[in-house]
């Protein structure tokens, strides 16, 4: 009998699980199905400048030229508002994410609390967000009256500012260059985030930009190697020109990949969309105009099983960009 009793329970037991799959698949289409599309949206070019009123007054005046001072208040905006409204998984921001590390203030110190104000002001939105270092983020500003542009700006400390991202952001805790992948349907995407933040070359100097480190070039053919049958997605900030020199050694790994099929990147300030030959179809390159400028200076890459949609600039709907994966 006490048998008899724990075989219904079991059958039972058995039984609702069953229905309650059978109820999952009927409403969700499948339990634990890969998303058929994944959407990101684009920015770039922030140039977030916080408490302005620590630095010296006619260097903000400079920046306000620009419209910098309105950037915090901007990226606020959109975090607030774009990714809710295009239904998007993540954001991705490709760089000048603050218009410098550190400055000269009045009394000839230097101040470099912006990488801190800008991990504090990510941490107050519920907003999937991934990074890619710009040259902003490694500018030291300095202040030169006698001169007729008096604002100046240089490099030299990218050691320091790299350090200070990689203590304050979560994207960079491994480092200023990381990889994530994505399954999407039956594809895997992966998205490589670069560093190709330094640009200041003397003029005597032939390197060619872009330029990523050797060291960050092994790494990135390491990850285009590493599987056969995934698509690669790279973002970045400094994109490649309308030519790119045949000495450019970044360049030319992209070339041999063809399973590399966008690159993202912004700096100009402007929406550019170029092609650029490879061993097999060529990858397309799209820039984006900065957000400081417009809330509206987004795009929304959609990612699906057979293909990748980047849209007109502002525009959830309207695709620009059309790359088939067959």
């Amino acid at each position: 009998m006490e048998n008899n009793l724990m075989v219904r329970d079991i059958v039972r037991i058995v039984t609702f699980k069953i229905i309650a799959m059978l109820f999952l698949i009927l409403v969700f289409g499948e339990v634990k199905a890969q998303k058929d599309t994944v959407s990101i949206l684009h920015i770039t070019d922030l140039h977030v400048i916080f408490n302005p009123e620590a630095y010296i007054e006619e260097m903000m005046v400079y920046r306000q030229k620009k419209d910098y001072h309105l950037g915090e208040g901007r990226l606020r905006e959109f975090l607030s508002t774009v990714p809710a409204t295009t239904k998007s998984d993540m954001v991705v921001a490709t760089g000048d994410l603050i218009d410098f590390f550190e400055s000269e203030v009045g009394d000839g110190s230097i101040l470099d609390i912006q990488t801190r104000q800008f991990s504090k002001l990510l941490d107050e939105y519920d907003v999937p967000i991934h990074l890619t270092m710009g040259n902003h983020e490694t500018f030291t500003f300095e202040w030169d009256d006698s001169l007729e542009y008096k604002l100046l700006h240089h490099q030299y400390h990218t050691g320091k500012a790299r350090a200070l991202w990689i203590r304050n952001l979560e994207d960079f805790k491994n480092g200023t260059y990381y990889s994530k992948k994505l399954e999407v349907g039956k594809t895997q995407y992966k998205l490589i985030f670069l560093d190709d933040s330094f640009y200041e070359f003397k003029d005597d100097d032939d390197t060619d930009v872009p330029y990523i480190s050797k060291p960050q070039e092994y790494w990135l053919e390491n990850e285009l190697n590493a599987s056969q049958d995934d698509v690669e997605i790279i973002f970045m900030h400094i994109p490649f020109g309308a030519k790119v020199s045949e000495k450019n050694a970044f360049y030319k790994v992209l070339q041999k990949h063809p399973s590399c099929k966008l690159v993202v990147a912004g700096h100009h300030h402007k929406d550019i969309i170029r092609s650029y030959p490879n061993d097999k179809d060529g990858f397309v390159q799209v820039q984006t105009a900065a957000l400081v400028n417009s809330v509206e200076n987004w795009r929304l890459i959609k990612l699906t099983d057979d293909r990748i949609l980047v849209t007109e600039t502002g525009n959830r709907s309207a695709s620009e960009v059309v790359i088939s994966l067959d």
